[in-house]
């Protein structure tokens, strides 16, 4: 082979690593976009996908707000009549009922479920579905600062009471050990008074 001969190979050999080099970048380019369109595609379903389960979870906030809402009410519905004579067979004439009241005062709120007052006491009810310690400790401190929203019964003797279908945390214990009464739902959506007759309910309005 002369020496044109073996350049003309050289040179075609290299033509031929430069054609396959060319083809190679349209690959790799062709599929590099085809990938980019694929991230995209997948992008705007996994967006569409994230506004879907946004709204679902808006809807369901929703549903299960006014379901606690309906629910909550309810309680309190089978509740009121039936604490007001157990209050007043241990000796708390009330005789009025008030169902969720709120005050705001100075930016801050209170809002009770029950509210049960005669002339000279009240016993504020809270009532849960499934009752737990911090519930609990909750309305002790509503009950220490009630005065502050509700300085018109100031004066009056002022008990406390936790209600609820469920009871977890031995939260009806805590609570006994706090002065509060404990109301449960007993058979036919009776109303029980848990607390024996050992039982001293505690004045907030004595309490320092």
């Amino acid at each position: 082979m002369t020496r044109l001969e073996i350049e003309q190979s050289i040179e075609s050999i290299w033509a031929l690593f430069r054609e396959t080099d060319r083809r190679l970048d349209q690959r790799f380019e062709e599929t590099d976009r085809r990938f980019r369109e694929t991230d995209q595609r997948l992008d705007r379903r996994f967006e569409a996908t994230e506004r879907e389960i946004a709204a679902l979870s808006a809807q369901t906030r929703a549903a299960e707000n006014l379901f606690i809402g309906k629910w909550g009410r309810l309680l309190e519905a089978l509740v009121r009549p039936g604490a007001v004579a157990l209050f007043q067979a241990r000796g708390i004439a009330v005789n009025r009922t008030q169902e969720r009241v709120r005050i705001r005062q100075g930016g801050e709120e209170m809002e009770l479920n029950l509210l049960l007052v005669n002339s000279e006491a009240l016993v504020v009810v809270e009532v849960k579905s499934t009752l737990r310690v911090e519930d609990v400790r909750a309305l002790v401190e509503d009950l220490k600062t009630f005065p502050k929203f509700f300085p018109e019964y100031r004066d009056y003797r002022r008990f406390g009471a936790v209600a609820a279908l469920a009871i977890e945390e031995e939260a009806d214990r805590y609570a006994y050990r706090q002065g509060l009464f404990v109301l449960t739902m007993g058979r036919e959506e009776l109303v029980t008074l848990l607390n024996d007759d050992a039982f001293r309910p505690k004045d907030f309005a004595q309490a320092r």
